[in-house]
């Protein structure tokens, strides 16, 4: 029989797979660091990338506070203009007020009435003046409570005096000067007062 000694083969398989597996191990380990280097890598990028990110966002951030501190002061703005626009309006509703009171005081003043002074204390209004007589005055106090623009019409004084030589009535009277409110509401009476 013959005999084969498989020792020597034995022992140069273990060697051989010794190396086989520090080669696997070693692929193994240079694997593992690869792996997580490029995962390291990618980490480091993508930090790098949030971090460039949150600068911009905190840009963005003082810059969209910086704008909602103008929008802020655009509110204020925008109460201030519409302040000065409501202004400008009653400015322009009330643009001939003072026309049409002295217009409604002379289309109710007789010919034998003459005003010597007129003053206007908002919307109360004072009149001075001389008349023929007593009767010329009741009769200018009729025509101004008539007068959809005045009420409130009261005699203050009514006595003798002369001017240029002529014996005449000196009269003050005050009123009152309505709004366009007042005023609708005293034609509404009228025509309600009417209709009855």
């Amino acid at each position: 029989m013959i005999r084969i000694n498989l020792i020597p083969h034995r022992e140069a398989f273990r060697q051989q797979q010794i190396i086989e597996y520090i080669v696997a191990f070693t692929a193994a380990v240079l694997l593992s660091i690869t792996i997580v280097v490029v995962i390291n890598a990618s980490i480091t990028q993508d930090l790098t990338t949030l971090q460039e990110e949150r600068v911009h966002l905190e840009v963005k951030n003082k810059s969209l506070s910086k704008k909602i501190g103008e929008l802020r002061n655009l509110g204020s703005l925008r109460e201030e203009v519409e302040g000065k626009l409501q202004i400008v309006d009653e400015l322009q509703a009330g643009r001939f007020r003072s026309l049409e009171t002295l217009d409604g005081i002379a289309n109710a003043m007789p010919q034998n009435i003459w005003l010597i002074s007129f003053a206007d204390n908002n919307g109360t209004l004072s009149l001075d003046g001389f008349a023929e007589s007593s009767q010329a005055i009741a009769n200018f106090m009729r025509a101004l409570e008539r007068d959809s623009l005045f009420d409130n019409v009261k005699l203050s004084v009514d006595k003798s005096a002369e001017a240029e030589g002529a014996e005449v009535r000196s009269f003050s009277l005050s009123l009152r000067r309505l709004t366009l409110a007042q005023q609708e509401a005293k034609e509404k009476a009228k025509s309600a007062g009417v209709e009855s």
